[in-house]
């Protein structure tokens, strides 16, 4: 069944606004592409659709694991509410300025600017950037940051508040930004007992576990990619060593690694640019969530051609976010009931 009018502008009104529809949303003739666009520009340049830019993001990415773990306040002294809060901020500040200024979903994968505050900018590292207002600022040659990979709060998700989880955070690489998701884990995983107490560098000790037939299958797809990013320390600092607490021992970083049956990395410079080369598996999964979001259910195996036209249609204007948008709300599944 199609939808009528007033149902179709406010299926769009709470898709983007989260509210019900304004007098001239309910007034245009949203069956026409050239009005339908200028419309969802409109409520995209909104602070309406701050909501949907909060809202869809913390979805799509699983936000709600930042707030999982306490962090150990003696290790990260500088990652307290009022940073972890600026980090999750820069997520969903970083997604607004593209979407709103015709920006490729591409850049979330590989960027030379950040969205940060004087806060954030101090913790990355960056100079000249003062007070609390977030604003674009272009990054030095050779910065790990830019994109969703160099994001602490994005980072910091892939941790337990005390240490780096190369696993969580390659499994969250290949479901978030690869669309090649793990299947999940089964239910007797081994415990790594046996090297709990001897000295050995995290990487051996969460490699031994791919020694266990049951692990190996999923372990050696998702934890090339976690240890890709173990420059990173588990509140999203950039480090060259590991320093063990317990042992009070220094571990070198070794980030290389291969992906699975793909192309080797030596560092995390190698990995972002081998995963940003894959804007169309990142597109796919991006649009599938859209479709989930926008229309409030699990997005099924019936989607298949939608979203397939969805990317199609971005990618003809370099993978704009506006783009998926309109070629979403303007489609004959967005239209029915």
């Amino acid at each position: 069944n199609q939808l009528s009018q007033a149902e179709l502008a406010s299926r769009l009104s709470y898709f983007l606004w989260s509210a019900p529809p304004d007098d001239q949303l309910l007034t245009a003739d949203l069956t026409k592409p050239e009005i339908l666009a200028r419309e969802v520009d409109r409520m995209i340049a909104s602070s309406k659709a701050d909501e949907f830019v909060s809202g869809f993001v913390h979805q799509w990415l699983g936000m709600d694991r930042l707030d999982f773990f306490q962090f150990d306040t003696k290790q990260f002294r500088d990652f307290d509410e009022s940073a972890k809060a600026a980090a999750r901020r820069e997520v969903y500040e970083t997604f607004a300025h593209l979407m709103r200024n015709n920006g490729s979903l591409a850049k979330l994968l590989k960027s030379d600017e950040v969205h940060v505050n004087g806060l954030l900018a101090t913790y990355y590292g960056l100079e000249g950037v003062s007070g609390d207002a977030f604003q674009k600022v272009k990054l030095p040659a050779n910065s790990p940051r830019g994109g969703l990979l160099g994001m602490a709060a994005i980072l910091a998700m892939g941790s337990n508040g005390e240490r780096t989880s190369p696993v969580e955070r390659g499994a969250w690489v290949l479901r978030k930004l690869l669309h090649n998701p793990p299947p999940p884990a089964p239910p007797n995983v081994p415990q790594l007992d046996r090297l709990a107490t001897k000295p050995v560098s995290p990487r051996e000790r969460l490699l031994a576990h791919q020694e266990e037939p049951q692990c190996l299958q999923c372990h050696r797809k998702i934890d090339p990619l976690g240890f890709g990013l173990e420059n990173f320390n588990a509140a999203g600092k950039w480090r060259e060593v590991d320093h063990d607490l317990k042992t009070k021992k220094d571990w070198p970083i070794d980030p290389s690694g291969q992906f699975y049956n793909g192309p080797a990395f030596q560092t995390y410079f190698d990995l972002r640019d081998q995963i940003a080369a894959k804007s169309e598996n990142f597109a796919r999964g991006f649009t599938e969530a859209l479709i989930e979001y926008a229309l409030g259910r699990p997005y099924g195996f019936t989607d298949t051609v939608l979203a397939e036209n969805i990317v199609k249609q971005a990618q003809t204007k370099d993978f704009s976010i506006r783009e998926f948008i309109i070629a979403l709300a303007s489609s004959r599944e967005f239209a029915r009931k």
